[in-house]
């Protein structure tokens, strides 16, 4: 990367191009097995459900955005929901937020849960080291490649004890708090 593209550089980006530092997300679970996730009592993204002949709850998964968001301050797909993208700088709109970081965070939250589902989401409290390796190599081009596998740990295991409540209770209220970095789950 040459130092005209150095995404370290200081940009000054609107609030409505910045990642929210306090939100709640609403999770509600409706009759036909689909979540409606709704900020401010403003629906985003789609209704969503698992996808699958399995019902594994995948329909929850957009947790680990916001958690993402929340504690490694990074999520084009969160980005995408709330409309955040940074649009002002076409380079970071086109490279950070754009296609292929969405597409990559989809993959690590899918990677993520095919391999909860074979630890029992995770109870251990322990990622592999190989699974943070990958996720390290696939963040590589991304301005989260700055944070460290530890961080990344702490990050799904966090996600993933939310994903369990919202499991428990089929749905419920999640403050968001990036700047205590802290996530609290209502039900």
């Amino acid at each position: 990367m040459n130092k005209d593209n150095d995404i370290s550089a200081p940009y000054n980006f609107s609030k409505n191009e910045k990642l929210p530092k306090s939100f709640v997300v609403h999770f509600k679970e409706k009759k036909n097995e689909s979540v409606r996730i709704t900020v401010d009592d403003i629906q985003i993204g789609d209704v969503i459900d698992d996808n699958s002949y399995e019902k594994d709850f995948y329909r929850y998964h957009d947790v680990f955005h916001y958690t993402f968001a929340t504690l490694l301050d990074w999520s084009p797909c969160t980005r995408a929901m709330l409309k955040r993208k940074r649009k002002s700088i076409p380079i970071i709109d086109a490279y950070e937020d754009g296609a292929r970081a969405t597409i990559t965070e989809e993959a690590i939250s899918l990677i993520l849960f095919n391999e909860a589902k074979r630890t029992n989401y995770f109870k251990e409290k322990k990622v592999s080291k190989a699974i943070l390796k990958i996720i390290k190599q696939m963040t590589e081009p991304f301005e989260v490649r700055t944070k460290t596998e530890r961080e990344w740990e702490y990050a799904i295991l966090k996600g993933y004890q939310l994903f369990s409540k919202l499991v428990e209770n089929r749905g419920g209220k999640i403050r968001f708090d990036a700047y205590n970095r802290e996530t609290v789950f209502m039900p």
